[in-house]
């Protein structure tokens, strides 16, 4: 039934996207067809019939993906297995906050900062030498409506004065020693941190330069992770930072009734890791997996050759002596991709494996080791509520309709009443994306898309993940024997 369900759902959508949404084609327009059809854009009956719901327990597809062919099945832990609370987001705040006044010696005062979990999200880049954060699409370009100064809005006159041509330059890689950007949860409270400090600072007259006050917040939240502060207050209160998760136990157990392989690969350590699954499977978790592998530091563990693997003791201390085998039922550190496919005789192109974090857990095996790759993605909940929306529905319709006439109009060109219209539903649109970004909470709107382009967070999301949803549970609506992830086809440029 919940399969039936699904290909019903893909049906509707696929219509829905053809004939609901999609503006209607003129073979040869003139200006007066463009205008009674402008016309008709706001009227009842030219909004869609029928919701177009998206199910929030989906798993979406980037490329072709056959689960039976997928013999092995790893996962990350953080945010992949253990889904936490936003209450973490704020303990990592408060705690970023208490050792920037007790280690490093800042004024007191910004004790009293509280932590905002809607400002800041994944895929924002940020300028460490200014404290600019800003929204990027997948071809570098800034979005003007979306740079932010910490909390002061960055007008566009001082926008093209800092960033020429309104546009990020980095590797092909996103690597850049000034610009960075936001790919890991955990990034969320240190970075609003930084920003709230700044902000502060600023309003005292006391700035110091930016990078400083970065490299203070990144030492600290170092601490909190070398010197197991954060993991020990975690374990101390795991009922408290992980999310009820019921069905994870259903779906490992539904992959092993499949006979697959599952294993753990984690940069966490074991004691860290072990309280969190008793807590959600109970204290024989690990009988559910073939391989637990902690402290990985990936993304090391996929490049370096020779970090050889060590069994832990039960003092969870490195036993003695050379791994030959890795068996069911211990835990081992360290170690690398080589030797994982020679220790276990997997076939790399039978593996598939699940994180949240793109560049760490994803790319290198997807791109260099031959693994299939899925990404847990916690935004698409929200993303996913506001696209369902019938203010949403409404205002996207229109804008498509809007962005059709447009490029229609252009044919007429350079007749003067092409050019009236065209700038008459330029400035509708524009409204029409201003009335889009009021419905999101954070002022850098979706994290997945700008206006037309897709964001470069979600570029990167569809290169490195097959597959992606927003909870690793709701794989247990997916029979492992038979299902095939496919992904919908999209009409390029010149197709349509």
């Amino acid at each position: 039934m919940i399969a039936q369900r699904r290909i019903c759902c893909c049906l509707k959508r696929v219509l829905a996207s053809q004939w609901q949404f999609g503006p209607r084609r003129f073979s040869s327009a003139s200006i007066n067809d463009l205008v009674i059809h402008h016309k008709r854009i706001g009227l009842p009956v030219s909004r869609p019939k029928r919701s177009l719901r998206l199910d929030p327990g989906e798993v979406f597809t980037n490329s072709e993906l056959r689960l039976s062919d997928m013999e092995v099945i790893g996962f990350d832990y953080d945010y992949t297995l253990a889904p936490y609370t936003r209450e973490l987001e704020h303990t990592i705040f408060n705690m970023i906050i208490e050792g920037l006044v007790s280690t490093r010696h800042y004024p007191s005062a910004i004790s009293d900062l509280k932590y905002d979990p809607d400002w800041l999200a994944r895929g924002i880049h940020y300028d460490i030498t200014s404290g600019v954060f800003m929204k990027v699409d997948a071809y570098h370009r800034i979005q003007s409506e979306s740079v932010y100064q910490c909390f002061r809005k960055v007008p566009e006159e001082e926008l093209l004065d800092r960033y020429p041509g309104k546009r990020l330059f980095f590797s092909p890689a996103g690597h850049s020693s000034r610009f960075r950007q936001i790919v890991d949860i955990f990034q969320l409270p240190e970075l609003y941190a930084w920003c709230s400090v700044l902000n502060y600072l600023q309003s005292t007259k006391n700035v110091p330069h930016p990078v400083l006050v970065y490299e203070d917040i990144a030492n600290v939240t170092r601490d909190l992770h070398v010197h197991g502060t954060l993991h020990a207050h975690i374990m101390r209160n795991i009922g408290r930072y992980l999310e009820p998760n019921p069905k994870l136990g259903e779906m490992l157990e539904m992959l092993r009734n499949e006979k697959k392989q599952l294993f753990i690969l984690t940069n966490s350590p074991y004691e860290f890791v072990n309280v969190g699954m008793k807590h959600m499977l109970g204290n024989k978790w690990r009988s559910q997996f073939d391989v637990v592998i902690c402290l990985s530091q990936k993304p090391k563990f996929f490049e370096d050759k020779y970090r050889v693997f060590r069994r832990l003791t039960r003092r969870n201390t490195p036993a003695f002596g050379e791994v030959k085998e890795l068996k069911e039922g211990e835990v081992y550190c360290e170690g690398n991709v080589r030797d994982l496919h020679r220790l276990t005789g997997w076939d790399p192109c039978q593996i598939l494996y699940f994180g949240d974090q793109m560049y760490a857990d994803l790319a290198e095996p997807i791109l260099n080791q031959g693994w299939h790759t899925g990404a847990i993605i916690r935004e698409l909940e929200n993303e996913i509520d506001l696209l369902n929306s019938e203010k949403y529905q409404k205002n996207m319709h229109v804008l498509k309709e809007l962005n059709y006439l447009i490029r229609e109009v252009q044919r007429l060109l350079p007749d003067p009443t092409a050019v009236k219209y065209t700038e008459q539903w330029c400035i509708e649109r524009k409204q029409v994306r201003t009335e889009l970004r009021t419905l999101h909470v954070s002022p850098f709107c979706s994290t997945f898309r700008t206006h037309l382009m897709p964001t470069l967070f979600y570029r990167r999301l569809s290169r490195f993940a097959e597959i992606y949803t927003s909870n690793l549970a709701n794989l247990v609506n997916y029979n492992p024997s038979h299902f095939r992830f496919t992904p919908v086809r999209q009409d390029l440029p010149h197709e349509m």
